[in-house]
């Protein structure tokens, strides 16, 4: 009896070590979070000459901006997330190619027709999330080369405090430094709803949600649901003292490819022209024409893990020497 009642110790020895494990994760990601998240330093590369001759001059086509968007910059191999190196390499090009990146205002005052200032080559650069990566792995290249971008938020990731995302204290340093434009993605709405019983899913802004209790939300509930996560979004970045120039449609769907009711890329179109005067989507092919001046959608290039200085050359190339249709 008694050695049973020593082995029954065993276990319980082992709760309290369990409860602790969950501060100690929490203690080392805020530890990470205090002292290892400043920016990175910026990897030394150049292009080699025959990159620089191979890589010719391009036409400069008037009245078109591109804009590219990233999705992470770091070692993860996630079809995403875009080496610092690579990054290094592609910001290398642009500069060897006469870019000059302009901020979110310079380029909303051109989708308006406002061209007075602009450079002779301008292009735009974005990243979407907000993610702490991003600005760790970019921040240190764009200062090396004297270049911009804009960094799209999550204000609900924010304020969950994770140790993934950018915080309030950081984007504003970000902002402070003049390099970074901090723009709206989405508030809660940057995730995918069920649409169907069967368990299909959809982006939160592109689709009808669907729950067991209730069946598929009516087309007002739809309007509702995003109409208050667009306003919570607005109301979080006007707190912090931001002026939204363009809104980034979460997984760029606006409901062209996801929706459940053919009136929705319509009406969200509308809506988020009236709150932002411009949003960004994806191509489905990813191979968008550069912006040019209206109100309403625009589009960007995405970089992703495997794209090869080849890939953004062919694509500032073959838009310099054509007329865009959807831009």
């Amino acid at each position: 009896m008694k050695r049973f009642f020593s082995l029954m110790l065993i276990p319980l020895s082992m709760v309290p070590f369990v409860g602790i494990v969950p501060t100690i994760v929490h203690s080392h990601e805020r530890f990470q979070r205090e002292h290892d998240m400043g920016p990175l330093a910026a990897p030394h590369v150049a292009l080699t000459a025959a990159e620089r001759a191979r890589y010719a001059p391009l036409h400069t086509r008037k009245g078109a901006i591109p804009v590219l968007a990233w999705h992470g910059i770091g070692p993860a191999r996630d079809g995403y997330s875009t080496s610092r190196r690579a990054f290094a390499r592609q910001l290398a090009l642009l500069e060897h190619l006469g870019y000059t990146t302009i901020s979110t205002r310079e380029w909303a005052a051109f989708r308006a027709g406002k061209t007075a200032g602009l450079p002779a080559k301008p292009i735009l650069l974005t990243f979407d999330d907000g993610r702490l990566d991003s600005y760790r792995g970019a921040d240190a290249v764009l200062q090396r080369m004297g270049m911009r971008a804009a960094m799209f938020v999550i204000t609900g990731e924010i304020e969950k405090r994770s140790p993934f995302y950018l915080t309030w204290a950081e984007l504003h340093r970000m902002q402070d430094s003049g390099r970074w434009d901090i723009e709206p993605h989405a508030h809660e709405g940057h995730v995918e709803v069920a649409v169907s019983a069967t368990g299909a899913k959809a982006p939160f802004y592109a689709a009808r949600r669907f729950t067991r209790s209730q069946g598929r939300e009516s087309l007002q509930g739809w309007k509702a649901r995003v109409s208050a996560d667009l306003s919570a979004l607005r109301k979080r970045l006007a707190a912090q003292g931001m002026q939204p120039h363009a809104f980034a449609v979460p997984f760029g769907d606006y409901g062209r490819r996801a929706a459940n009711d053919p009136r929705i890329p319509r009406l969200l179109s509308g809506l988020l022209t009236r709150q932002f005067g411009n949003f960004f989507l994806q191509a489905d092919d990813n191979d968008p024409g550069f912006t040019t001046p209206r109100r309403g959608a625009a589009w960007r290039y995405e970089l992703r893990t495997g794209t090869s200085l080849d890939d953004l050359y062919g694509w500032l190339s073959r838009h310099s020497k054509t007329d865009d249709k959807r831009n």
